[in-house]
């Protein structure tokens, strides 16, 4: 039998479901030759959206998966003569880079570095898919590509989606059981339609007791549903479907609270967020890990239920910039802290005396020569002192 995610695969950019925007983009960028970064959960048409653009356009597509093809060994042997070639009948082409956020560890090392090498020399445009474009390792590339969001598809889409299948392949169904495989698919349609052909037996759409889909979720997904909802089975433990840690929940909140709330809303939503830490705290210094429930309600429904109403305007959710602060802090205070190192040494005593005692008053004479050569201060630690 064949899936019904091939027979029913999109032909054209109109049956792509609820990416029109998107699909606008991707056309209106193809012509800059710039790559394109095409990111958002899976199941949402990314793929799908290049094949159909390019049988429009009467192209070749040239399809790498980055799990396959994972070092730079493998990528080059790939790549190098794709990118020059020309496709049969000289027709257009794209390069696709499925999945590139696959590329991880220490036995892909070097592979997206040998990709952005070889983007001065193509003739064609190259497009990558990835699910999370904010990952560290993708940073470079993020920042030489034209970055296009797909958005999970809406309920009601989906519904009228998998309405139109049951009635192609004339299945007996009801409206309750698509609305329970809509909930289930968490906006994936290739889920929901793996799921619709798995269940209907005998020309008949034939439902268990389905628990939800067991899969992780990424963060901008669980950050819409804690922040653009009021609905405690939407919102509450959210995160257990992210594959992050709580520690990097609590920065991403952080970062993007104040864009979505305002007010008593964002005070209320801070409140949580701070008690949350408190009973991070706790764990931290005293391991009760039964406080771990309460820090899981506070990040997920008590922020959510902090907002009066929701922010109806759409909001691109940051990774948080904190750490970035914290590097930057430190890199001002490294030139303090090397300096009170050779004073520790020179006066004979412990680096936390020079800091807290000694430095405040030798800071307006270390500048002299004699002090300078007492210490072996280097030229960087002497402008830091003067300037």
């Amino acid at each position: 039998m064949t899936p019904w995610i091939k027979k029913y695969q999109p032909k054209k950019c109109s049956e792509i479901i609820g990416q029109e925007q998107a699909i606008l983009k991707i056309n209106a960028s193809l012509s800059t030759k710039k790559p394109i970064l095409l990111y958002g959960p899976t199941g949402t048409g990314k793929t799908s959206a290049i094949y159909a653009i390019t049988k429009e356009k009467k192209w070749d597509v040239f399809e790498i998966n980055s799990s396959d093809q994972r070092n730079k060994k493998g990528i080059e042997a790939l790549l190098s003569n794709t990118i020059v070639q020309q496709s049969l009948f000289s027709r257009g082409k794209i390069i696709l880079i499925d999945d590139i956020d696959a590329l991880s560890g220490r036995r892909d090392r070097g592979g997206i570095p040998t990709i952005m090498s070889l983007f001065p020399k193509t003739k064609f445009p190259i497009v990558f898919t990835c699910t999370d474009p904010w990952s560290d390792k993708l940073s470079k590339l993020r920042r030489k590509c034209t970055m296009i969001e797909f958005v999970p598809i809406k309920k009601q889409d989906m519904q009228n989606y998998l309405k139109f299948i049951c009635m192609e392949e004339a299945i007996k169904h009801n409206d309750e059981d698509l609305v329970l495989l809509t909930k289930s698919s968490n906006g994936d349609l290739r889920a929901s339609l793996n799921d619709l052909q798995t269940h209907s037996i005998n020309n008949t759409l034939v439902l268990d007791d389905q628990g939800e889909r067991n899969r992780h979720e990424d963060i901008h997904y669980c950050l819409r549903k804690i922040l653009k909802s009021r609905k405690w089975e939407e919102t509450y433990n959210i995160f257990n479907k992210v594959d992050i840690d709580t520690k990097e929940c609590f920065l991403w909140l952080d970062e993007n609270i104040p864009s979505e709330y305002s007010s008593k809303d964002l005070k209320k939503a801070y409140d949580r967020l701070s008690k949350a830490d408190v009973y991070n705290g706790r764990i931290r210094r005293m391991q009760y890990w039964r406080f771990l429930v309460y820090i899981h309600t506070l990040l997920t429904a008590g922020v959510a239920f902090s907002k009066t109403e929701t922010n109806p305007n759409f909001t691109k959710y940051q990774r948080t910039k904190r750490i970035l602060k914290l590097w930057m802090a430190k890199q001002r205070n490294a030139k303090k802290k090397s300096i009170c190192n050779k004073i520790a040494l020179a006066t004979h005593t412990s680096k936390k005396e020079a800091i807290r005692d000694t430095f405040p008053y030798l800071k307006k004479v270390l500048s002299q020569k004699n002090i300078i050569e007492e210490l072996e201060l280097n030229d960087d630690e002497i402008g830091w002192l003067i300037k």
